[in-house]
């Protein structure tokens, strides 16, 4: 047995009714009307009070885990009854939408329209009853909800609350009757046909309720309710006058039905059909509980309320296709992984052959190798050979073209190929005098040999015969023929006239062999003069570097 809470305020009081669902009917259990001059006078609004009140109750009477049901008043929203031309029922809200929002200026593009149908006209055109609600007003709605921790489950309009407890009488089921109810401020009068709200208005009255200026009042204002709902629709003719609440001035409302030609009479919301109580509130009370007992009352038997702004009619969502897809997505999911389990076989047997290749190629590898270090010193034999650098030819070179032994001495050498064809040399030594360099790189430079001064410095070696410390870099260029080959004789005439040229001066042949005798004796007279252990070394790196070569 489901417990719920029903809740409305206006601009006087706070009003909840607790009631528990027995099948068709409801228990009342609690009835609570709180003023709002109990939250105290000020500049809040009306609202903010009722919030404030509601959490208030809510926390005292444990009731945050209650489903609850919002009634909203008939000033709060807007009204309308229009036709529209026949459409499927798929595309009927949007179309009440539209024109709803059309027609009620101060609801707004993003308000809330639900409807409900009324009996078609004799055109054919589908009626339609509906509400609009800003959504300002519905935003402040939830945000009473949220303040008091409670779940809304729907919003009504309060009057179809009272219309569905009458209409749930047995002597007013299926008759067409005008509703009364009287509020701490107001009076609301609803026209009920065939189970249906066809008409609700509400308005402010002089006088205490109940008082004879009071009930004039209200006498006139029914009169004109009669006559716009039959103006309105000549099918609605109102046999009966329910007001809701306990009975006051009886003579005075007997004779009014007689004046008008209807029945009067009163219902208690608490002792009505469907309705157990055992809640006593005082008798002007009562009437004003009737709106939340028919929305409790309605929601217990499933016959809700036509019009709920937290679950307004919309156009049906596209059909879900969701198992459709998720079955064809498991059948082919199935034949996926047959597919896979097949490739699998057969890739597992792949796989065992490749193992079987890899271990042989690794056996393979193994005993090849011996072959595969002397595979690797050939291709360093190749790349020297494919540098095409005859090496004692560059160190012949090199030792013709330096400067004599007293000025230049060559300390370290080092002779490399490069990855293209050619080489080169890097070698450092100390020259006497620092212009013995320049002369050095002059006589060095030509059209196959490119050659770079690395690094000079002013450094004294062999107890200052040498005074400056020089490094250069000589970059040997391929030219793809053997520069140092034996030139053919011209002639044989020129052969014999350089034989005849040689005999006839003996004494300059002797004296050139004399001289280079001479400077073969002072290179090696000139480092026993200076002797050194840098200089051994610088001749030690050159014999090492031409047996390398």
């Amino acid at each position: 047995m489901a417990k719920k809470l029903a809740i409305e305020w206006d601009s006087q009081a706070l009003r909840m009714v607790v009631a528990r669902q027995r099948g068709s009917s409801i228990t009342v259990e609690q009835a609570i009307v709180v003023p709002l001059s109990a939250a105290g006078e000020g500049s809040e609004s009306a609202e903010a009070r009722a919030g404030r009140l509601l959490t208030e109750q809510v926390a005292s009477f444990g009731l945050s885990k209650v489903p609850a049901i919002l009634g909203i008043n008939r000033s709060s929203i807007e009204l309308q009854i229009f036709s529209v031309p026949p459409v499927p029922d798929a595309e009927l809200p949007e179309i009440v939408r539209y024109q709803a929002i059309r027609e009620c200026a101060t609801v707004g593009d993003d308000g809330v329209v639900d409807f409900v149908r009324l009996p078609m006209t004799a055109e054919g055109q589908t009626r339609v009853h509906a509400a609009a609600i800003s959504a300002k007003q519905l935003k402040a709605c939830h945000k009473l909800c949220s303040q008091a921790q409670l779940q809304p489950q729907s919003f009504y309009i309060r009057p179809f609350g009272a219309a569905r407890l009458a209409a749930s009488q047995s002597n007013l089921a299926g008759q067409t009757f005008l509703l009364i109810e009287t509020l701490a401020d107001r009076v609301e009068l609803t026209v009920v046909h065939q189970n249906e709200v066809v008409m609700t208005r509400s308005t402010r009255l002089p006088g205490e309720p109940g008082s004879e200026e009071f009930v004039k009042a209200l006498q006139g204002e029914i009169r004109r309710t009669i006559f716009a709902a039959r103006t309105k629709d000549s099918s609605v003719a109102i046999s009966q006058i329910v007001i809701l609440g306990q009975p006051t001035a009886q003579t005075q409302w007997e004779e009014f039905g007689r004046d008008v030609k209807t029945s009067v009479s009163f219902l208690n919301p608490l002792s009505a059909e469907h309705v157990t109580s055992s809640v006593e509130v005082p008798p002007e009370t009562a009437g004003q509980l009737g709106a939340l007992i028919g929305l409790l009352l309605a929601d217990s038997t499933g016959s809700h309320p036509a019009i709920d702004f937290l679950n307004p009619r919309k156009k049906p969502e596209p059909p879900d296709r969701r198992r459709t897809y998720v079955l064809g997505a498991l059948a082919a999911a199935c034949v996926v992984l047959v597919l896979g389990y097949v490739i699998w076989g057969g890739i597992g047997a792949k796989d065992a052959e490749i193992e079987r290749l890899k271990a042989e190629i690794a056996k393979m590898k193994k005993s090849n190798e011996p072959l595969l270090k002397i595979e690797e010193q050939i291709g360093e034999i190749d790349r020297w050979v494919a540098a095409d650098v005859q090496w004692l030819d560059e160190l012949y070179r090199l030792s013709d073209k330096m400067p004599p032994a007293d000025e230049a001495i060559i300390k370290q050498m080092h002779m490399g190929t490069r990855n293209d064809a050619g080489g080169t040399i890097s070698f450092d030594g100390y020259v006497s005098d620092q212009s013995v360099i320049a002369k050095l790189e002059g006589s060095l430079r030509d059209d196959y040999h490119q050659i770079q001064g690395r690094e000079s410095k002013y450094e004294e070696y062999a107890g200052g015969v040498y005074r400056w410390s020089f490094l250069e870099s000589i970059t040997v260029i391929d030219d793809e023929s053997d520069r140092f080959a034996p030139q053919a004789v011209a002639s044989a005439k020129e052969e014999a006239e350089t034989a005849e040229s040689e005999e006839a001066s003996p004494e300059d042949t002797t004296e050139g062999e004399t001289e280079a005798v001479s400077t073969e004796e002072a290179n090696q007279i000139a480092p026993e003069e200076n002797p050194s252990p840098a200089t051994d070394t610088a001749d030690t790196n050159i014999s090492n570097q031409q047996d390398q070569s």
